[in-house]
């Protein structure tokens, strides 16, 4: 846990101090070593919240871009459940920072227990997913909005969200040489939920303009214009690439001139 209360004010994290659980009011140890990042602690190894994972300087990282407030919010169900949500706005969407593997059983929970929430996903946790990611792109693209349908046995990462309800961001961080697509500012991925064919599709969005949306409550229409002509030029030349690429009888037939030419 980020925080926790010392003597009834909520606090981070610091050596010396002692806190409760805002959750469940049991004792709570400030956890403040140098290889991890600083965190309250259940004393012992007990956790109040089966859905709670240890959190990396990317959660720390993306619950900073909101308000103090609006960070670890416990939502409480009516039946009496209570989990804590990375973040909650004003407006009662959840917004759930994931880096490690989720079951999907908990992935379900979870999505069922927020009703209106986000996901954001890591997306360089593994390494092979960022390139089977972008391999998987197919070359139509619908414009308007920009949609880019996906090949789910292209990409593992794709394999492990397809079935969620709600809206998926991919977070690969800032653009790199080897991304088919690159952009002027860090941009997420979204994955639209599942839709009744099982079909796949992803639209780019800005990561400042998710940010500002999810903090002042505007509507979304992703009018991130830099993308359009871009992930569009990108498709074409790919799909051109493959249209001028050999056959595996071309392939062959060359293969056969050249031996013909050694002797």
């Amino acid at each position: 846990m980020r925080y926790a209360f010392v003597e009834d004010d909520c606090h981070e994290a610091a050596p010396g101090l002692a806190g409760t659980c805002r959750v469940c009011g049991g004792a709570a140890i400030a956890k403040c070593g140098q290889h991890r990042i600083w965190h309250w602690a259940h004393k012992g190894t007990r956790t109040c919240d089966t859905w709670w994972e240890p959190e990396t300087q990317w959660h720390r990282g993306w619950k900073d871009h909101f308000p103090k407030g609006w960070q670890e919010t416990i939502h409480a169900a009516p039946n009496g459940e209570k989990h804590i949500a990375d973040v909650k706005t004003e407006s009662g969407v959840a917004l759930e920072f994931q880096h490690s593997f989720l079951p999907e059983a908990e992935r379900q929970g979870r999505e069922q227990f927020y009703s209106k929430m986000i996901w954001i996903v890591d997306g360089q946790r593994r390494k092979r997913d960022r390139a089977q990611f972008f391999a998987s792109f197919d070359n139509a693209i619908h414009q308007q909005p920009l949609v880019i349908p996906a090949r789910l046995h292209d990409s593992a990462l794709l394999r492990d969200w397809k079935a969620s309800r709600v809206p998926v961001y991919f977070d690969f961080g800032d653009s790199e040489p080897s991304d088919l697509c690159r952009f002027s500012e860090p941009t997420l991925w979204r994955l639209n939920p599942n839709s009744q064919s099982g079909a796949v599709f992803l639209s780019p969005v800005a990561k400042s303009y998710l940010i500002e949306v999810y903090r002042t409550g505007v509507a979304f229409d992703e009018p991130f214009t830099e993308t359009l002509q871009l992930v569009a030029d990108l498709l074409r030349k790919r799909q051109e690439f493959r249209h001028r690429m050999p056959s595996a009888f071309d392939w062959q037939l060359m293969r056969r001139q050249r031996a013909r030419r050694r002797f």
